[in-house]
């Protein structure tokens, strides 16, 4: 009689133990959805400090903005479409808004050769019906974009998409030879080390193939949350050229892309230093030839600054400002001459 009760009391068990089990599992596979990412934007400031911000929140609140932006609209036709926004110290607003802009090309870098240009473009549409930058990616499943124009710290980009869960999704910034870059995983991501839900803060010296984890965490769902790093300040210095990446199978779609910073004036020249002259020693399509510059002229000052090393000229030449008339003075056949030019 004991022994058929304890078998009873044995199957009661089992019985309770596999519907806990199965609940536990099907809670589990809840949990497993992966948080669909709306927004993200990556601010670096000039001490090195880094602000990552993810949100999983539905797409009204997280593409909200907290407050508007202060400045004065203008016009700079490098930007083509897009919204430009004058701040203070010299800084620019730039906003693509894929529900306006109807050209992905005006994305595509001038300064990159015909043929990763046409690569670019095969992978850039949009969408208008449903106001969106598409990208699509090639055999390899990856699709890069580097942004049309390089920019100084304090900087920062902002992403707003219809919803990021599948594959990986990258933004880098490369100053100089460096590299410093974010991650976020979802479902079927290709690194094999990362889970769903995965953020990853990552930088990587020019001289090194070694990558360094800065960060790693992984984001909830209908959140937003603020990750801090660090990166070696000395890094940053140079101008950074910042792209998306995205590595998956699936189409990817950017509603609104947001970039605040300096971005450095283009004047196209190319400067080689013989004794203590500054020579143009090539002049390539751009603002500089259409206002006059020739190769072989003596750069003698910039602004009204006078300049005596390649050093002291690039310096100058990078603290105009994008946009606004600045005087080049040179020497060409030993005669000097004012050249205004319109840096882009």
């Amino acid at each position: 009689m004991t022994n058929l009760l304890n078998q009873h009391v044995a199957l009661a068990l089992c019985f309770s133990l596999s519907l806990l089990l199965s609940r536990f599992q099907d809670l589990k596979a809840a949990d497993e959805d992966p948080p669909i990412i709306t927004s993200l934007q990556l601010s670096v400031a000039e001490d090195g400090n880094c602000t990552l911000i993810v949100d999983s929140r539905e797409i009204a609140e997280s593409h909200e903005r907290d407050e508007e932006v202060e400045g004065k609209e203008i016009k700079l036709d490098f930007f083509g479409d897009a919204n430009v926004t004058k701040l203070d110290n010299s800084r620019l607003n730039i906003v693509y808004d894929f529900a306006k802009l109807k050209d992905a090309t005006q994305l595509i870098p001038s300064f990159l050769n015909e043929q990763a240009k046409k690569q670019i473009g095969q992978s850039l549409s949009i969408d208008e019906d449903e106001g969106v930058l598409v990208l699509t990616p090639d055999k390899t499943k990856k699709v890069n974009l580097p942004l049309p124009r390089m920019l100084r710290p304090p900087f920062s980009i902002r992403v707003d998409l219809l919803g990021h869960s599948e594959g990986m999704l990258q933004l880098t910034a490369r100053p100089g030879g460096d590299l410093i870059g974010v991650s976020i995983h979802g479902k079927n991501t290709p690194e094999k080390s990362a889970s769903v839900g995965d953020v990853n803060a990552f930088s990587r010296a020019a001289n090194s193939k070694q990558f360094r984890s800065l960060l790693k965490v992984n984001h909830p769902k209908s959140e937003c949350q603020e990750y801090q790093f660090k990166v070696d300040p000395d890094s940053i210095k140079s101008n950074s050229m910042i792209a998306i990446a995205y590595f998956g199978d699936l189409p990817f779609a950017v509603k609104q892309i947001e970039i605040t910073g300096k971005f450095p004036p283009s004047f196209g020249i190319n400067l080689k230093q013989i004794g203590n002259r500054i020579i143009a020693q090539q002049v390539y399509e751009g603002a500089a030839q259409e206002a006059g510059v020739r190769k072989g002229d003596v750069l003698v000052s910039v602004a009204g600054e006078k300049v005596s090393s390649v050093e002291d000229a690039l310096k100058a030449l990078s603290e105009c400002e994008l946009g606004k008339e600045v005087v080049l003075k040179v020497q060409r056949y030993g005669k000097e001459r004012e050249i205004k030019v319109t840096p882009q």
